[in-house]
């Protein structure tokens, strides 16, 4: 296990009192996860409104049994809701779109067997019209299938394919190449097509998790039922933006992001008469009367979508990714001054694929295998002696020499300017003669660069292009030489970590030598609804 380094999660899994008065309750350990889920008590008249919206929504879709089951269980409205989200990609997109489902289904299960019963729900959010989230991922040939839908201010959900079936296959087939598990990855695929980039992530999720309860939730079946939220934002939007703003200047105080910042105007985009997103102020017309008159032309941005969300789904828990979380956290002082729901916030666990065979490689260089992360230098990882002794004596040196300058801040007959430059000084130096040894123990040789050469090549196949790998590697790809039992690994792995819910990195093993045991997909368990 390998943490993620981020201010808000250091917060959390300190209990920090200050990340407390942000969020509310910290829950991390599963007791106290299941514990604070069971006395989130479901509010009945939201949820029969929200099954009145969905219901019909999902019996136009192909489910599996379970997912059939699952809606029919949420009749009953002390079932609990556990959701989390992400946009749709090419492919599966990279494995990020798979862990978070994954998480969302663990939680579920978790629950359950505690005698809390849930179901899991995934929102897709395909209003965003950021096309490049559509991008596919990194392909171990370095090939990639890709993404034709770039530009443009398009909801993701309105696109539709330019090329035909057969041609997108081909071009999938070139991109994973010669794999062990390739054919089942094409045949997946192809059993997933379908006319644009939405309906065909939600049908591959469907084909991965036949055997969950995990149901889909889509953002544009909440025009209705979010009118009176987006009418209240149009009629206070300066009170809107003023309580974003105390929140992110709050955060952003504690070291913690605030990654979508205060609202310029109203928190949504309008779609136009040529079906693209765009903000408020770039109509002709008053947005009074397009929320009064077109409210299915109303499309929430980040900041909002997360309170229509939480408000209408009413989940008794929410998992959310690093970023996620904190510009979710922005929206708190307009849900406390609102009284707007506010469920539990989970950070979602990671998960990273490894392949033994390189971990065990790099060890035996000599290198601590909890060094290993994404975009670790191999200069960091092996300096020679040589420079090593020159960095820390050239290190003594200098902090002698800025010590002694930082004591001219302290002299009682030094003036307040002398003061205020030589603190400045001995700051900036401090600094520089910590880049100076970094870079010493870098640029220095000593022999040691065909070492460094071979930690370099593990370090690549481990994290092509230095990035992790469930926000890089695709889905299919994985499948293609991991066989479909991955996804197996995967629950597992999470199933295994959900005894802590603090968003921490979890490895699970591949194989890139043998053929790993595959799964069959257990397509009889659909419904015949194709």
């Amino acid at each position: 296990m390998v943490d993620q380094k981020n201010n808000l999660l250091e917060m959390l899994r300190a209990r920090d009192d200050r990340a407390s008065a942000l969020i509310g309750k910290i829950a991390i350990d599963a007791s106290e996860v299941i514990e604070e889920i069971g006395r989130r008590k479901p509010d009945p008249e939201r949820r029969r409104k929200l099954l009145e919206e969905l219901r019909p929504r999902w019996e136009k879709l192909e489910l599996p049994i379970e997912g059939r089951k699952a809606i029919e269980r949420l009749e009953d409205p002390r079932i609990r809701i556990v959701i989390t989200g992400q946009q749709p990609a090419l492919w599966g997109g990279p494995l990020l779109g798979i862990s978070k489902a994954l998480s969302v289904v663990v939680l579920a299960k978790q629950l359950e067997t505690a005698g809390v019963p849930a179901v899991p729900l995934f929102w897709v959010a395909d209003d965003d019209h950021d096309a490049g989230e559509l991008d596919p991922g990194y392909f171990l040939t370095g090939q990639n299938p890709g993404n034709p839908h770039v530009g443009g201010r398009r909801p993701l959900h309105d696109l539709r394919h330019r090329q035909l079936p057969q041609e997108r296959l081909a071009a999938l087939s070139d991109a994973i190449g010669v794999a062990p598990h390739g054919a089942e990855a094409i045949a997946i695929a192809s059993a997933a097509i379908a006319s644009g980039p939405s309906a065909e992530f939600i049908s591959l999720l469907s084909q991965l998790l036949t055997d969950t309860a995990l149901l889909p939730v889509l953002p544009r079946w909440f025009r209705t039922l979010q009118r009176p939220i987006v009418e209240r934002v149009v009629q206070e939007s300066d009170r809107f933006r003023e309580l974003v703003e105390v929140a992110c200047r709050e955060q952003e105080s504690m070291g913690i992001a605030a990654p979508v910042g205060i609202p310029r105007g109203e928190p949504f985009f309008v779609i136009d008469e040529d079906g693209l997103r765009r903000r408020p102020h770039e109509m002709r017309r008053p947005v009074g009367e397009i929320v009064s008159q077109d409210p299915q032309a109303v499309s929430p941005d980040a900041l909002l979508r997360t309170i229509v969300q939480d408000h209408l789904i009413d989940p008794a828990a929410v998992i959310l990714g690093p970023t996620e979380f904190c510009y979710t956290l922005e929206t708190r002082e307009v849900r406390k001054q609102w009284h707007l729901s506010r469920p539990l916030w989970l950070p979602r666990p990671g998960l990273r694929p490894v392949d033994p065979i390189e971990i065990e490689a790099i060890a035996a260089e000599g290198i601590d295998p909890r060094l290993i992360i994404p975009g670790v230098d191999a200069r960091d990882l092996i300096c020679c002696a040589a420079a090593r002794e020159e960095a820390r004596d050239l290190a003594a040196e200098g902090a002698a020499f800025v010590d002694r300058v930082e004591r001219l801040a302290r002299r009682e007959d030094a003036n307040p300017a002398l003061k205020r430059r030589a603190r400045r000084l001995a700051r900036n130096w401090r600094q520089q003669l910590t880049r100076l040894e970094q870079a010493i123990r870098r640029g220095l040789d000593g022999g040691v660069d065909t070492h460094r050469q071979r930690v370099e090549g593990h370090l690549e196949n481990l994290f092509p292009g230095g990035l992790e790998p469930e926000r890089h590697r695709n889905l299919l790809d994985l499948i293609a030489h991991q066989g479909t039992g991955v996804i197996d690994t995967m629950r597992t792995t999470l199933e295994q970590a959900a005894v802590r819910w603090d968003g921490s990195m979890h490895e699970f093993f591949i194989d890139s030598n043998r053929q790993s045991g595959s799964r069959a997909l257990k397509g009889e368990q659909h419904d015949g609804q194709r």
